[in-house]
């Protein structure tokens, strides 16, 4: 029995072996043989956040000849395929390298991490159709172009993590120095507080108007000046232990 609807072009004379294996949705990428028929279910190059993956097929004949929904003719399409592949990591990887901060870096990671994922798929995908029909030599160029795409899109995420890592690890660096700067500067500012508080309230006492015993002689002045420094020294030096 025929699916109602099937991701396979309808001009296309597949066997009922291979049509009845597959719904309205790409699925994930594989190859089928039935009857010297070799289909290839590819997923086209995803986007970020792109969550239905958009089919690439490709149908080999049993007489040899190959057929893809993306147009063109022979194996043109595939080889455009692995072409988009690595454009792709081209660009991101010249984003990555121009990446500074961890918004950048994380864009990068987002847009590359389905590209790695849908790679994967596509060398197990020709790997498998290259054990399936041996015979077709130029499997074995595409296999390996995939394998490359693959390698490259590992190493770049590799790459843009560590960025990543070390990025955020340097912001936490200069936050904990600053911090620690902040901390030494309120510290020298509570010692001169202590400092000049016992001289600070002096003066306010003695500058109110009110009837004291006590002289207002420079001799008494300076002895009051003298205890409410010595009083700011001992209690900065105090606070500097505790610090």
């Amino acid at each position: 029995m025929i699916p109602e609807t099937t991701v396979l072009p309808k001009l296309w004379t597949i066997p009922d072996a291979i049509r009845n294996r597959l719904g309205r949705d790409a699925g994930p990428q594989r190859a089928m043989l039935e009857e010297d028929h070799l289909l290839l279910i590819l997923h086209q190059i995803p986007e970020p956040d792109e969550h239905t993956r958009k089919a690439a097929l490709f149908w080999r004949s049993p007489s040899g000849e190959w057929r893809s929904n993306l147009g063109g003719a022979g194996l043109n399409p595939l080889q455009e395929l692995l072409k988009a592949y690595d454009e792709r990591l081209t660009r991101l990887e010249t984003a990555e390298n121009k990446a500074a901060t961890a918004t950048e870096y994380h864009s990068v990671l987002e847009q590359l991490a389905p590209v790695v994922r849908s790679s994967r798929g596509l060398h197990r995908a020709l790997q498998q159709a290259r054990d399936l029909v041996k015979g077709e030599h130029s499997l074995i160029n595409f296999r390996d172009q995939a394998a490359a795409a693959e390698r490259n899109a590992e190493l770049l995420m590799q790459d843009a993590q560590f960025g990543l890592n070390f990025t955020v690890a340097k912001q936490a660096e200069s936050q904990a120095a600053t911090a620690k700067q902040m901390a030494v500067t309120a510290h020298r500012l509570n010692i001169l507080a202590a400092v000049f508080l016992p001289l600070t309230a002096l003066a306010s006492v003695f500058g109110m108007e009110i009837h004291s015993s006590l002289r207002d002689t420079p001799l008494n002045f300076w002895v009051i000046c003298a205890l409410g420094t010595l009083t700011g020294v001992l209690l900065g030096g105090l606070l500097a232990r505790k610090g």
